[in-house]
């Protein structure tokens, strides 16, 4: 999956209307990708904060290679 795909599915992703298949494709790639996951983080943070809409990701924060 690439970065582009994530990006497109993140907001259905956070709805939950994924297969699941689908879904743990972009869970994998948000796994391994710091960028997508960031984008994921500030959409769930805004999300919380204007909204008061809670989604526990439940993934971790990729790690970037020093």
């Amino acid at each position: 999956m690439t970065c582009k795909d994530t990006i497109h599915l993140i907001c259905w992703y956070l709805e939950a209307k994924l297969s699941p298949d689908v879904e743990a494709e972009v869970e994998q790639h948000l796994r391994s990708c710091p960028d997508c996951y960031v984008v994921l983080d500030a959409a769930v943070s805004t999300l919380e904060r204007h909204f008061g809409y809670s989604h526990p990701i439940g993934l971790k924060a990729p790690t970037t290679a020093a």
